[in-house]
């Protein structure tokens, strides 16, 4: 989707008639090219704006001295909005190309508290501007503005945890749009599933890993959204997509195969999550807040950070 109609759909502007980039009007006669009035900053030119200044200040606060061993994890939170930053800068930014951008640069707060404080801050500021355009948008585009509100989150979350790998961009992969129910009950499944997979994971780890703490909150976390997504289906006097009796586990051997298995599984809700977002017609938010929650369920052991979740970039 080209740069302007990325700002155009943000703003729920109609491209019918005449396109505004048109030099020539059709007719005879043929009035002047007057150039388009200037776009509110609601959209791309204004989110790079954000994200630039949360990538100088991540940028900051990694160089400072009080970063200490968090310097890396800070490091990589950066990069992320710095890559954003750069795709709202192009021409296509639904491609996720980025554009080669000189970075702000910002001094670091005096103080660790001060720096986590001010991060925070932005980071907020940032998944408010993505989540406020993801609701007045439809589609793909709803899908990546709501993708970078999730990114803000897990980044807000990440400031004082442990960062786990990246699921870097792949152009052109774009998220499916399908009827709004079907979905809902994709969701919801993979819900099913993930409660499923999660327990069965549990079981397979190690007596004394080191996962077995956070993937025991994970199983909670995974139910827990699962019951509020029945309940809502409920609520919509809807029928709630059952859970299968049994779901197919991939076979593991060792606490690394389970770690990966819990990824896969994960990931799987969180791209499920970003379709809703994208076929929704109606109450767009709920499903804007059901991706961030989705992004979220994995970071507390270090898994699921990317730079647009729900994304399907493999």
């Amino acid at each position: 989707m080209h740069r302007r109609t990325l700002l155009l759909g943000a703003l729920g502007l109609g491209a019918a008639g005449c396109s505004l980039s048109d030099p020539r009007i059709a007719g005879s006669p043929q009035p002047p090219y007057t150039p388009p009035p200037p776009v509110p900053p609601v959209g791309a030119d204004h989110l790079a704006g954000l994200e630039g200044a949360a990538a100088a200040l991540l940028s900051a606060m990694a160089a400072s001295p009080w970063a200490g061993g968090d310097a890396p994890r800070f490091q990589v939170l950066a990069g992320i909005h710095s890559l954003h930053e750069a795709v709202l800068m192009t021409p296509e930014p639904l491609l996720r190309e980025p554009a080669a951008v000189e970075p702000p640069t910002v001094g670091a707060p005096v103080t660790r508290e001060q720096g986590l404080a001010a991060a925070a801050a932005a980071l907020g500021t940032l998944h408010d501007a993505h989540a406020a355009l993801a609701a007045q948008a439809s589609g793909v585009l709803a899908a990546f503005w709501a993708a970078q509100a999730a990114s803000a989150v897990q980044s807000r979350t990440l400031l004082t945890a442990s960062a786990g790998a990246l699921t870097k961009a792949v152009p052109q992969r774009e998220v499916a749009v399908l009827p709004a129910r079907a979905a809902a009950d994709q969701l919801l499944d993979r819900y099913h599933e993930a409660a499923y997979g999660l327990e069965s994971a549990l079981g397979r780890l190690t007596n004394g890993s080191p996962s077995r703490t956070a993937l025991e909150g994970m199983v909670s976390a995974v139910k827990t959204q699962r019951d509020v997504l029945v309940a809502r289906s409920r609520a919509a006097s809807q029928t709630p997509v059952p859970g299968a009796p049994a779901y197919s586990v991939p076979a593991t051997a060792t606490d690394d195969e389970v770690r990966a298995l819990v990824a896969r599984l994960l990931r799987a809700v969180t791209e499920a999550a970003a379709v809703v977002v994208a076929s929704v017609a109606t109450d767009r938010d709920t499903a804007v807040a059901d991706l961030v929650t989705a992004s979220t369920l994995g970071l507390p052991a270090g898994m699921g950070l990317a730079d647009y979740p729900g994304w399907p970039d493999s």
